[in-house]
């Protein structure tokens, strides 16, 4: 029986190119690293890995969420510890004022437990990626969230004057502005009511008066003049009537009040926000008021409104024997202390918490890791010993179909 030239060209061909293909595949596998390149390679082995690779992707997110939990608890114990710090040394302040006599002692340590109430409202303030980690969500009327802890206020328009005809067109404003970055904005308009002058002023986080006023004239355009009052307080200044100074825009919040005595007001924040790590949710923030209480309620306990009684008592605002109201604040200052360790307590049992299951999130990642590649890895040894059988086999396939051709070949001619 004769057998087609064709028949054998076709099959020593399609022999070449399997063998080829064999090897080609083999050859990315080595590359790689890997066994199981295609669900075909081996379907179970490929679904476990599959599997374990969702799983530590799983888990990632958790790790991710659980260190995110971490720095708002240490930040806040850290925090924490500085108020602390404050009230133990706002007690002795008041045990100093028991024994004082005269009027320049009361005076130092008023001027101290003032200074000690702003740091304590920066410390309220205290921030980590943009969230407060003592209050809640704000919306502002522009729809931009953000986090807005101690100030009810509107955010947009917080301070419009316009000046009038006849009447002195200047404005006295705070002593400082406390405020994180933002912008206001100048405008001037001609009698008409036409905008003529338009300006952004930008100010930024630790700006004195001063600071603003440079500023102000070096970007007023000569219409809007700015200085310093002797008593340390901002004084715009125009010729035109239809001046207008205005807050435009603040998406992180007004941290203080303008003028009055310089104590910056505080408003508590109800709000709390968590993470949640696997199942378990952890509150990682704490309701400003639960710590540094509501100073619009004069009943509501804190650590502001502690301080801020201590200092009426100091600048002689409370009415009664000023020893015996001084003795007062001392048992004050000691409830807001124990107060304040019980939520040490709490967020220290928070963080031993998250910090056990980071560990554990951690372990069972690294086991899965090691394991996957055990599932999908290949033996390099073995592997090449087989591709060197491999290359043979296709050598072996090509030097066959050469000598078929040349005997054909050969009876051809």
């Amino acid at each position: 029986m004769r057998v087609p030239t064709r028949f054998l060209f076709e099959t020593r061909k399609d022999a070449i190119v399997k063998n080829q293909d064999i090897l080609f595949n083999f050859q990315k596998k080595i590359s790689s690293g890997l066994k199981i390149i295609r669900p075909s390679d081996s379907p179970a082995e490929y679904s476990v890995a599959r599997g374990i690779e969702v799983h530590i992707s799983k888990l990632a997110r958790d790790i991710a969420d659980s260190s995110e939990a971490l720095t708002f608890l240490q930040a806040k114990e850290e925090v924490l510890a500085r108020v602390s710090d404050l009230l133990a040394q706002a007690k002795l302040y008041a045990e100093r004022g028991i024994d004082a006599q005269s009027s320049e002692e009361f005076a130092s340590l008023a001027s101290a437990v003032e200074e000690m109430i702003k740091q304590a409202v920066d410390l309220a303030n205290t921030s980590i990626r943009g969230r407060f980690i003592f209050g809640g969500s704000k919306i502002s009327p522009t729809s931009n969230s953000y986090r807005k802890p101690y100030e009810d206020r509107e955010i947009l328009d917080q301070e419009v004057w316009s000046a009038q005809k006849g009447v002195e067109p200047s404005k006295t404003l705070g002593e400082e502005f406390r405020i994180k970055e933002g912008k206001f904005t100048l405008e001037v308009k001609d009698p008409s009511g036409n905008t003529i002058f338009t300006k952004d002023i930008s100010y930024f986080d630790g700006d004195r008066i001063g600071d603003l006023a440079n500023r102000i004239n070096t970007e007023g355009g000569g219409l809007v003049l700015a200085s310093v009052s002797p008593d340390g307080k901002l004084r715009i200044i125009s010729s035109t009537p239809g001046f207008k100074f205005s807050i435009k825009q603040d998406t992180m919040g007004i941290f203080a009040e303008f003028g009055g005595d310089g104590i910056p007001e505080y408003h508590g924040d109800n709000s709390s926000f968590s993470i949640e790590i696997k199942s378990a949710m952890v509150r990682i923030s704490t309701p400003g008021k639960e710590i540094f209480g509501d100073p619009s309620r004069s009943d509501s306990e804190g650590v502001l409104n502690t301080l801020k009684n201590l200092l009426d008592i100091l600048r002689f605002k409370k009415e009664g024997n000023t020893q015996e109201l001084l003795r007062s604040a001392v048992l004050d200052i000691e409830k807001a202390y124990e107060k304040l360790n019980s939520e040490r307590a709490r967020v220290g049992a928070e963080i031993s918490f998250v910090q056990g299951k980071n560990n554990l999130l951690n372990f069972i990642k690294t086991q899965d890791s090691i394991r996957k590649p055990d599932i999908e890895g290949l033996d390099m040894a073995s592997a090449s010993v087989d591709l060197t059988l491999k290359e043979s086999v296709t050598q072996a396939s090509m030097i066959v179909a050469v000598r078929a051709f040349e005997l054909t070949l050969m009876r051809f001619l």
